[in-house]
């Protein structure tokens, strides 16, 4: 009986604190199954039942008779400078100009497109794109469009789609690329960095003739570093992921190359790499940052090996965090409630500068990988949510197909996650004074714990089977306001599901953890 009544509190305790977490934003790894609700109106907005987050649905595909309307990709930003404006893609190439506040469609915008389309940093007006082997500038306002610079060495000259421009708009790093007309082969010949502003090349190298795998380049955000990503696992030379300084002067190498990315700035000012790396040692994903400078790695923070992700950074006015978007992949067909895991199919911010903190926003509704479209051939690439943050860190724009007619690109459209509102709870309840987090989720041996309270408190923390019988003291501090961290080592303790209780003076929070061995 007494077992069966602390089951029964901490249960009461448990949902208790995931409901006062839900009203204010998620900051924990908790898993948190995404509900089935009906897909969207367009321009209805809606509350998030698990998050708290407001959603609109900003496109429809299929009344347009566009195979999708979506963002560009999770690395390029879809609003201008001032977020007046912002840039839908089709799945079909399509450039369509919205309004930046209110989303109506204003126009398409005809015979601009290529790999590369960037919004000018501090210009709302100018859009830059890449057409074949010439840089070209494009007036919203008067409609003026000229080449800046043709490059004659080459076919084409873009980043493959991948990269940036400095976040002063005055470098850009592309690949020159010449195509073969007998051959019909595309050939990698040199990296640039050309300097838009004074119209020079910067410098170049070129590739080894030997050149197999190529996937993007960009330059860094301050326009001191050239990140190539040659798309292998491979040490060495021109392989994997390899950072240059903007003089094409090399650096570092890691065998990192099919790992998602984006490059950014974290708080302190350290320009990065952002980057998802499967570790077939834990099988998991781990989502990595890289000071450009020197190589230094950070883990953020995992997840289960079957989400793919995407990474963007593009929150250039608002920097500390970056945007995850995970999606099931090829060897996740299907899923239910008692197999999903933390972050599955989710939208959320990860912190730079502290391992495993996050604030999770949104489940996205897509799925690109079913029985019915178990590989790449057979699905639906634009249906990956591709989640772009904007500038100013307030909005994000995603795709989703609401896992409806997921054998047809028509079925996906875009979405809004708007932070400046605030979604209405009915259970809302004031801001708490004390949270729990930890990472990784499930854990293998070594839990790390963060408490984050905001005024001096004397905490217990304890961890509890759930027949509630005492496992283990992790603490018994008197703590003063801030964040404060703890490793729980679980020696012998077999694999299982265990509660985490934090008791801080009259108030207790607990938090479902689970043990597997490997």
């Amino acid at each position: 009986m007494k077992a069966n009544i602390l089951i029964s509190a901490f249960l009461l305790n448990l949902f208790s604190s995931i409901s006062l977490v839900l009203a204010q934003g998620i900051t924990t790894h908790d898993v948190i199954f995404q509900p089935n609700i009906p897909k969207p109106q367009k321009g209805v907005p809606y509350t998030d039942p698990k998050f708290g987050t407001r959603i609109t649905r900003i496109t429809d595909a299929r009344t347009n008779g566009y195979p999708g309307e979506v963002p560009q990709y999770s690395k390029r930003q879809a609003w201008n400078s001032d977020e007046s404006l912002m840039l839908i893609f089709t799945g079909s190439g399509e450039v369509l100009l919205y309004n930046g506040q209110t989303y109506e469609f204003i126009k398409t915008l005809d015979y601009l497109g290529g790999e590369d389309v960037f919004w000018h940093p501090t210009n709302p007006d100018i859009i830059y794109y890449s057409w074949y082997n010439t840089l070209r500038q494009y007036n919203n306002s008067t409609g003026e469009d000229v080449g800046l610079h043709t490059f004659n060495d080459y076919t084409f000259a873009n980043t493959c789609g991948e990269g940036n421009l400095s976040d002063d708009g005055r470098y850009w790093a592309f690949a020159g690329v010449v195509y073969n007309d007998s051959t019909q082969i595309s050939t990698f010949k040199d990296i640039v960095v050309y300097d838009i502003i004074n119209d020079s090349i910067v410098s170049k190298m070129a590739l080894p003739d030997s050149l197999s795998d190529f996937d993007w380049v960009s330059i860094s955000p301050l326009g001191n570093y050239v990140v190539i990503d040659y798309a292998s696992l491979d040490t060495g030379r021109y392989k994997g992921v390899e950072v240059y300084d903007r003089n094409l002067h090399f650096l570092w190498q890691k065998p990192l190359g099919f790992g998602h990315s984006d490059v950014g700035t974290d708080s302190k000012g350290n320009e990065i790499l952002v980057l998802s790396f499967y570790d077939s040692v834990s099988n998991e994903s781990y989502i990595t940052k890289y000071n450009l400078s020197d190589g230094a790695e950070t883990r953020l923070i995992n997840h289960a090996w079957y989400e793919y992700d995407h990474i963007s950074c593009r929150n250039t006015a608002n920097k500390g965090w970056c945007l995850v978007s995970t999606y099931d992949g090829e060897g996740r067909l299907t899923d239910d409630s008692l197999t999903w895991t933390p972050f599955e199919d989710e939208i959320f911010e990860v912190n730079l500068d502290t391992a495993g903190l996050v604030r999770r926003l949104a489940h996205h509704h897509s799925r690109r990988f079913s029985p019915s479209t178990p590989n790449s051939d057979s699905s639906m690439y634009f249906a990956e949510p591709h989640a772009t943050i904007s500038r100013t860190g307030t909005r994000v724009l995603f795709a989703s197909n609401w896992r409806q007619n997921i054998e047809q690109d028509s079925s996906v459209d875009a979405y809004i996650i708007d932070m400046r509102t605030v979604g209405v709870n009915d259970d809302y309840t004031p801001e708490p004074d004390i949270k729990l987090g930890c990472y990784p989720e499930p854990f293998s041996s070594e839990l790390n714990i963060n408490i984050n309270i905001n005024k001096p408190e004397f905490v217990t923390l304890k961890v509890y089977n759930l027949l509630g019988n005492e496992i283990a003291t992790i603490a018994n501090d008197a703590l003063q306001q801030g964040i404060h961290s703890y490793i729980y080592k679980a020696e012998n303790l077999p694999s299982g599901i265990y509660i985490l209780s934090l008791q801080a003076g009259s108030k207790i929070i607990t938090h479902k953890i689970i043990l597997i061995r490997d």
